[in-house]
């Protein structure tokens, strides 16, 4: 293979070359230099050395554009084309280019239920299936393209590393990323593309035009919305981020906080929010409770129980408790109190909530370590017939997702499970959610 440096490696497969065909040639048309497999010529019958070529011209691109339909889907090599672009720090631009597998709604689902999530799940899908909107679509596609090629101070271009911009400097593919940042729904998003909406016209808007019929957001959406372009705004304003997972002790529990546990003031204040949250809460003041306070078993668990209240059953409030930090102050509570059977029990409840029919949030939380805590109390606590219900319960949600399943069975999920039910032959909740989890 040439050793030439391509602008933009499409990913697609054989059966969608003709719908990619005609894109390709407009992005090329805007001067940018293309590859695909195409470009290999006979080496395409030899499977190793396809992905070998692939891989290399993977790694020699500025931008990756994976093509989506449900052939692309099945594809092992589409696969881990993806996923080498993911790993690589690519720019990744998905676009569709044929009909999507549908969930148990008959939706089209985004990210798609696929092992690929993790790497489009915070991403804006340009959907080119639609004739009668291709041109729009391929111009938001040429200034998608324009931005990552864009060479940066360093002249390094097609990283992803976030730029900082302007809010009324965006463009209606930025707003597009904003909002899929903020888990809005793709059909959303897509009002938003339709009416050209641009980050002037955001500053602009009143609550009333978001949530009007052009753009349909609903008044959690647009709460959403607000608060992140304040904090756009007003970057010196921003709280401190909660702290990684990963950097919290693993072995430290409520006995052991010591001097670092929670004045009694900041426990109480947190409890009174808390208190106000119950019935319509607001997600922020949630999550900021439980992270003021995260060596305090009664906050967490409090905390939790508002939180797994609040989503059970609803889309909207589990995407937005997810976007506030909400995963991230669970399992850090998890983490701090793995101990405490109470904390134990309401955090996997909560998560189980957050969890239920949502591909995103059950893939962000085994990113974020959830699966090896919900594992790790499934086994301290086996002798709790309710934490058991609760654990259990939220592998089986989790494990809708295809790539968690096998991560649960890699952490021993599996026996934990059996374990459970042989322990619990008379609690019919425990039972039936373990037979859910198996």
């Amino acid at each position: 293979m040439s050793s030439e440096i391509a602008d933009i490696y499409f990913s697609c497969t054989g059966k969608d070359k003709d719908q990619i065909r005609q894109t390709k040639v407009h992005v090329e048309k805007a001067g940018y230099t293309t590859w695909w497999d195409l470009d290999k010529g006979q080496s395409s019958a030899n499977s190793e050395l396809l992905l070998h070529e692939a891989a290399q011209a993977i790694d020699a691109c500025h931008v990756f554009v994976c093509c989506l339909s449900k052939d692309y889907l099945n594809s092992a090599l589409a696969a881990k084309e993806v996923k080498l672009a993911g790993y690589w720090g690519k720019c990744i631009i998905p676009v569709k280019v044929g009909p999507l597998p549908l969930n148990a709604a008959g939706q089209e689902e985004w990210p798609p239920n696929h092992e690929i999530a993790p790497h489009l799940r915070k991403l804006f899908c340009v959907d080119l299936t639609d004739p009668k909107n291709y041109s729009v679509r391929i111009r938001e596609l040429l200034s998608r393209l324009e931005k990552d090629l864009r060479p940066g101070p360093t002249g390094e271009r097609g990283v992803t590393a976030e730029k900082a911009m302007a809010v009324e400097d965006m463009q209606p593919d930025d707003v597009c990323q904003l909002l899929a940042k903020l888990f809005i729904p793709q059909d959303k998003i897509e009002r938003f593309i339709a009416n050209g909406v641009s980050g002037k016209d955001l500053l602009d808007f009143s609550d009333e035009d978001l949530k009007g019929e052009d753009l349909q957001l609903t008044a959690i959406q647009v709460k959403k919305l607000r608060k992140e372009l304040h904090k756009l705004l007003n970057p010196t304003q921003r709280s401190a981020p909660l702290p990684p997972v990963a950097a919290l002790p693993a072995s430290m529990s409520a006995q052991d906080a010591g001097a670092s546990s929670a004045s009694q003031g900041a426990v109480e204040n947190s409890l009174a929010i808390l208190a106000r949250n119950k019935e319509k809460g607001d997600p922020e003041q949630i999550v900021a409770a439980l992270r003021a306070c995260v060596q305090d078993a009664r906050v967490q668990v409090e905390g939790m129980q508002v939180i797994r209240n609040l989503v059970w059953g609803k889309a909207e409030e589990q995407n937005a408790v997810a976007a506030a930090g909400g995963i991230e102050a669970v399992i850090a509570g998890m983490l701090s109190h793995r101990d405490n059977m109470d904390v134990q029990e309401m955090g996997c409840s909560a998560l189980g909530n957050l969890a239920w029919s949502n591909s995103a949030i059950q893939l962000r939380v085994s990113e974020l370590g959830g699966i090896e805590e919900i594992v790790r109390a499934t086994q301290a606590h086996v002798k709790s017939g309710g934490c058991m219900q609760k654990c259990t319960l939220a592998l089986g949600n989790l494990a809708c997702h295809s790539a968690n399943q096998v991560k649960i069975a890699q952490q021993n999920g599996i026996q934990l499970v059996l374990n459970a039910l042989a322990e619990h032959p008379g609690h019919p909740l425990c039972i039936q959610y373990c037979c859910w989890a198996l």
